[in-house]
């Protein structure tokens, strides 16, 4: 093999039609109950009563659960905002959102179970509902935890001994709102939960579609008080993800419970209507100010972000606080930057993480704060970002929230993205079309962007073992979702061991045989999982050097690994496949 395989065209060897692909939806489990979710229609409302009789009754049907026969404890998404908003796996006392599940009911089929839900009787007695974050803030709003006294689940803000704005010859001000949006995996939530015997390794064994499958054991064990090296946590195929399955969610408890109650094998596979109403993020609400001198060079920037929080202080409460606040200053020079940022509880569905969770929120707010002020000082919205933008020799630079960056050229890189958009070119004809009134005009965009990755910060685990058959196994605490990593992580091991990338056999999303993992989000998989592997894949051919020229009687120096052969560079008889 000569030459390096990074940065070529390989085919992707996850793309092998060959009808093998296992989904959550597609196992096959003597025994199986399936799950169905009984759902408030209301968005706020006290619970009155819960008959299940009629239910019960119908036929295929196991049994109706609620939070008093369940038990489970309260629990929280990854993120904690508020240990008093903990959101209970089955409604407890009333509803706060359309679609919080207030029963479960077990049945021996999904048509069984889905028929049964229409036969729990629920009496609510409704609550006056807040679903707009701002409002949800307001005095007199109806309040989703009297307990909290108001709907603020949390709240940072930066010290207002300074005025960002001081000074400016121009302030140029916007409210602008990065509306809800759902999620949309093509695979929605999924879990199969097997139960084991006392005398089996795993006392569960959970197969669930998620992005961090150590994540999700570790927080079902807490949960439950379970050993968690008894608890098997598998991600089969998962299809797709987007930040939406990065944690332990309400009915996975759920599934956990009821199988450890009935001791049978249950699953539940998220209806595309569930997960529509479910699977949420964005949702944050941004006041921002830029002051800035009339050779555009930016004065300040004051920015004050309301994140809708949900019916109980989910995950996207947290991102206005954390990475949207990180990211805020972008790639600029911002003399001064006042932040501060409110998490409101509303009767609305979860926000969860997506895309860049809260990264993304925080670009499109500078962005377009950035083009109002070169609009409003007639300057070229290229041009003003040029002006202030970080220079090169001013790296390593640390923002004004606290953020580093260790190096970049922004002006460079806009430059050639200019260039080969034909900027220039595109510039003239917009001003063409306006000028002759054109029906059909031309709008053209700019964003320079950069952002924290590699989510969740430390390391990850790697290993790679070659065989007597000169085939290799990469095992990696990462977990793929539909990104390539099976053919992106048997690139590596193949480069460095001078292997086919079809001789390389890729591992994850088992806790059985992976010891530890951070799993995927916040684009850290190649960057750590990645690192990992290739660390290994190099320590194992070090190894097989060392070896080779013993047996060799060679230098170790001389000890070259190419076409799936170990020897002496150079000679092809004195090698080893």
């Amino acid at each position: 093999m000569a030459g390096s395989l990074i940065g070529t065209q390989v085919r992707r060897v996850e793309d092998r039609l060959r009808g093998a692909s296992t989904y959550v939806g597609n196992l096959q489990v003597d025994g199986l109950l399936q799950l169905a979710f009984v759902r408030s229609p209301l968005a706020h409302a006290t619970i009155t009563r819960i008959d299940a009789g009629a239910a019960l009754a119908a036929p295929g049907v196991v049994s109706v659960y609620t939070a008093h026969d369940l038990r489970i404890p309260r629990h929280h998404t990854f993120v904690r905002v508020n240990d008093t908003c903990l959101r209970p796996p089955l409604a407890e006392g009333k509803v706060r959102f359309a679609g919080d599940a207030v029963a479960v009911v077990v049945a021996e089929t999904v048509a069984a179970a889905a028929d049964a839900v229409e036969l729990v009787d629920i009496d609510y007695e409704p609550l006056p509902a807040v679903t707009d974050p701002e409002a949800a803030l307001a005095d007199g709003a109806p309040l989703q935890f009297e307990e909290l006294g108001s709907n603020l689940a949390a709240g940072a803000r930066d010290p207002d001994d300074v005025d960002p704005l001081a000074g400016a010859d121009v302030v140029v001000r916007a409210r602008m709102e990065n509306q809800r949006v759902a999620v949309v995996p093509m695979e929605g939530n999924a879990i199969t939960v097997v139960p084991g015997g006392e005398d089996d390794e795993h006392q569960l064994t959970v197969h669930v579609s998620t992005q961090m499958p150590h994540l999700l054991r570790n927080d079902a064990a807490r949960l439950f008080e379970l050993d968690p090296q008894r608890l098997r946590v598998v991600s089969p195929h998962v299809g797709g993800g987007f930040g939406g399955k990065a944690g332990l969610a309400p009915e996975h408890s759920v599934a956990i419970a009821a199988a450890r109650v009935l001791d049978r094998p249950v699953s539940w596979v998220e209806t595309r209507s569930e997960n529509m109403t479910a699977m949420h993020g964005r949702a944050q609400i941004h006041y921002a100010e830029l002051g800035l001198r009339h050779d555009g060079t930016m004065v300040g920037l004051r920015i004050r972000v309301v994140g809708d929080s949900d019916a109980y202080a989910g995950f996207g409460g947290a991102l206005a606080m954390g990475p949207t606040r990180v990211m805020a200053q972008g790639v600029y020079r911002v003399p001064a930057l006042s932040f501060a940022a409110a998490a409101a509880l509303t009767n609305t569905a979860p926000v969860g993480a997506f895309r860049g969770a809260g990264r993304p929120e925080a670009a499109a707010m500078l962005e377009r704060i950035m083009d109002m002020g070169a609009m409003a000082l007639e300057i070229d919205p290229a041009e003003i970002r040029r002006r202030n933008f970080i220079r090169p020799d001013q790296f390593p630079f640390t923002t004004e929230v606290g953020t580093s960056y260790d190096s970049g050229d922004y002006a460079l890189a806009l430059d050639e993205a200019l260039r080969l958009g034909g900027y220039d070119e595109l510039r003239a004809e917009q001003a063409r079309r306006r000028e002759a009134g054109e029906r059909r005009v031309l709008g053209i965009g700019l964003c320079s962007y950069v952002e924290i990755t590699g989510g969740g910060g430390g390391g990850e685990f790697g290993a790679v073992t070659v065989h007597a058959d000169g085939t290799a196994t990469a095992r990696v605490g990462t977990s793929a979702h539909g990104q390539g990593h099976a053919t992106s992580f048997a690139m590596l091991v193949a480069d460095s061991l001078g292997i086919d990338v079809g001789s390389v056999h890729f591992v994850q999303s088992d806790t059985a045989v992976i010891p530890t993992g951070g799993g995927t989000g916040g684009s850290r998989s190649l960057q750590l999982g990645g690192n990992a592997v290739r660390a290994a894949a190099d320590e194992v051919l070090e190894r097989a050097r060392e070896l080779a020229a013993s047996l060799l009687e060679a230098d170790v120096d001389d000890i070259v690994a190419a076409d799936g052969r170990v020897g002496v560079g150079g000679v092809p008889g004195r090698s080893f496949g």
